[in-house]
């Protein structure tokens, strides 16, 4: 890793280096070296990155602790080509994972780093039997496989492709009139730390922060990516109790902190209250089991029905029953064009129907399968409106979750240390030493069965408030974003928002600019080509995309080498 490359700009510039970053580099490195060119000179690619790990992004790297997990099971993770080369690594650590779990003496490898000896033995003989698509693995494994990807990728290219990988907190990126983009790293004085100019990015960097909450007499952070200047304003907020993102700076030091501030109160003061329902709150509830269970707290989750639906695990000899949709789907195969919104009335109906009729989970996984065929019965219109409105809405309605945060979630709600609440959080004040919440109550909206629905409950009661409030509640749009680098493109007018406001406005090459590729969830609300994207966070999506625009990149950096040359050449 280098902080500053060689002063010639690179031929390709990857900004961004989690999921989105690593997957689009290794599709670039193979189209490079499996297509011949008239390029004499080798490749320059320079990746860069806020952070100092590599190839791993938040969710499967530093920042996601050893006891976080995949969001889905194995078998849902990866395609299948994909999934069969994970699996192979996964066979060759195998016999490590389990004389760990038999002696308990930790691994002197990069396993101890990735994951929790409590894992394997809680999966010890779905371990041992090799039956790993049913498993909701350690994210940090992934993360060392892709980190190892990336070694063996970037070695096979040796010769034809020169990678140099960047540490920067790139906060601006400004088109040269010609193609090229200039990436600079500013300081809060303005001056320019860094600055690298490429001919070609691709600008990879996930999703925008999470979305703040609103608390009264807290002190100011420095900004969403906060970095040495304002850890103590982060650990200020920790130690009032206050998580405003469960990964800054990284899960395991949350936790470390909120498990100070737990056990300085006495114990009938010790409450979290974890605000929503998304992938980050499994996330915390998972990693926070072993606290809440040392310290005898609990736990009380706000979300809008109280336990969400999918929080639930499968009901034995649960099957699928979509009649609504099937009928949609008939009237479509004769030739009636499907129109998005009647299509999201569906799944509302069929989901409604699920919920009374308890078969919940797998009627979602049908309509899941469902959603994704249905596109090719629209038209380009259509398809635009599940880009930019229907399709987020129905994302949001089929969420699904499982694996071992379940586990913990129904453990906890059965011995009354876990509690769903319903409601909405409007904002937070401090008294004292206790945090106290506002919450507002849905019109219309029936709790799920095994909520509590007691105001007191809610809002922490007149008399109690709570030690901790744990943010869970998703993703800033793009066009509200605390985001420095998008709020710098978006006002230069270097790119635009997509409709949806939750990505980028794309060409039909994926382009936000000239010289601007985008690959991960600033697609988000782009259409075209007889598909719609408008939720792009899974890695099997990711990896289906970088092929597309792999092969736009490549050959737009290629094409640029060759002018370049010609106009140098005698």
């Amino acid at each position: 890793m280098t902080r500053n490359p060689s002063t010639h700009g690179p031929d390709i510039a990857v900004l961004g280096s989690g999921a989105s970053g690593t997957h689009g580099l290794l599709r670039i490195l193979t189209r490079l070296t499996d297509r011949e060119s008239s390029v004499d000179d080798v490749i320059r690619i320079a990746v860069i990155d806020r952070d100092h790990q590599f190839h791993s992004g938040i969710p499967y790297g530093h920042r996601s602790g050893r006891s976080s997990l995949l969001i889905s099971a194995l078998e849902s993770f990866l395609p299948d080509r994909e999934r069969r080369e994970f699996i192979s690594w996964l066979e060759d650590r195998r016999e490590e994972m389990l004389d760990w779990a038999s002696d308990g003496q930790t691994p002197d490898s990069p396993l101890a780093a990735a994951m929790e000896r409590d894992w394997i033995l809680r999966h010890e003989d779905e371990v041992r039997d090799g039956r790993w698509d049913e498993l909701y693995l350690p994210r940090r494994l992934y993360g060392q496989y892709l980190s190892e990807l990336v070694e063996h990728a970037v070695e096979a290219a040796r010769g034809l492709v020169e990678v140099d990988f960047v540490h920067a907190d790139v906060n601006e990126v400004i088109g040269d009139g010609g193609g090229g983009v200039h990436l600079r790293e500013r300081g809060s004085d303005g001056r320019v730390q860094f600055e690298l100019h490429a001919h070609s990015v691709l600008l990879a960097i996930g999703s925008p922060p999470v979305r703040d909450l609103d608390v009264s007499s807290a002190p100011i952070l420095a900004g969403p990516n906060t970095g040495a200047a304002g850890q103590s304003s982060i650990d200020d907020l920790l130690g009032m109790g206050l998580v405003t993102d469960i990964h800054t700076p990284e899960i395991e030091h949350v936790i470390e902190k909120i498990t100070v501030r737990l056990e300085s109160l006495p114990v009938e003061k010790r409450t979290i209250l974890l605000i929503g329902g998304n992938a980050d709150a499994l996330e915390f509830l998972l990693a926070s089991h072993r606290l809440r269970q040392d310290t005898g707290t609990r736990l009380f989750v706000l979300s809008s029905r109280g336990r969400p639906h999918y929080w639930h695990h499968d009901r034995q000899g649960e099957r699928a029953s979509t009649p609504i949709l099937d009928r949609l789907f008939e009237t479509a195969e004769a030739g009636a064009p499907l129109r998005a919104r009647d299509l999201h009335e569906a799944v509302r109906a069929e989901l409604t129907a699920a919920l009374t009729h308890g078969n919940v989970n797998s009627t979602i996984a049908a309509l899941i399968a469902a959603v994704g065929s249905s596109l090719r019965y629209m038209n380009d219109f259509e398809l635009y409106s599940m880009a930019t409105d229907h399709g987020v809405a129905i994302s949001d309605l089929l969420r699904r979750a499982g694996g071992d945060s379940l586990d913990f979630l129904t453990d906890g709600i059965a011995d009354g240390t876990i509690t769903c609440i319903p409601g909405r959080f409007r904002e937070a004040h401090v008294r004292e030493d206790m945090l106290f919440a506002t919450v507002d109550q849905l019109p219309g909206v029936t709790p799920a069965s095994g909520t509590v629905t007691s105001h007191d409950e809610a809002s922490g009661g007149p008399g109690r408030g709570y030690a901790v409030i744990v943010n869970g509640t998703g993703f800033e749009r793009v066009t509200d974003t605390r985001s420095p680098l998008l709020r710098q493109m978006l006002g230069s007018g270097t790119v635009r928002a997509s409709a949806s406001r939750t990505g980028l406005a794309l060409n039909e090459k994926f382009q936000a600019a000239p010289g601007i590729f985008v690959l991960g969830p600033l697609i988000a609300g782009h259409h075209g080509g007889g598909s719609a994207y408008w939720h792009i966070e899974s890695v099997a999506r990711i990896i289906q995309l970088a092929d597309a625009v792999a092969e736009r990149l490549v050959t737009e950096a290629i094409s640029k080498r060759s002018i370049r040359q010609g106009l140098l050449t005698p």
